[in-house]
């Protein structure tokens, strides 16, 4: 036989030492409003991407850097913008490296640099 909710307290139930009568839900949202929040770190956007300026002529050039750039440890992809002659490498590789092979590809190859 089920029992009143009610009933509970005069059957020798014995609620938490914080309890009101009130829901629980909203006791409890107070008392973790209280706790301090900690601000979580925001991570660099820029991590783990570099990003090369490397002329780009044809089809060709595009394909001799994924051939080049894509088995280096750490590389997770590459991708290459012919308009803005801009390569883009994602993963954790070393930058140091990938722009070591970028240069054997084609001695022109650096760093990109922002235009202000």
């Amino acid at each position: 036989m089920a029992m009143n909710p009610n009933e509970l307290f005069y059957a020798g139930y014995n609620p938490s030492p914080w309890y009101n009568g009130h829901n629980d839900y909203w006791i409890l949202r107070a008392l973790n409003a209280e706790k301090p929040i900690e601000k979580k770190k925001q991570e660099d956007p820029k991590k783990g991407i570099i990003e090369l300026s490397m002329p780009l002529c044809c089809e060709g050039c595009i394909l001799k850097v994924h051939k080049k750039l894509k088995p280096i440890d750490g590389v997770a992809s590459v991708e290459c913008d012919q308009l803005k002659q801009k390569v883009i490498v994602k993963g954790d590789a070393n930058p140091e490296a990938v722009l070591k092979k970028a240069r054997k590809i084609n001695k022109r190859a650096d760093f990109w640099k922002e235009k202000k």
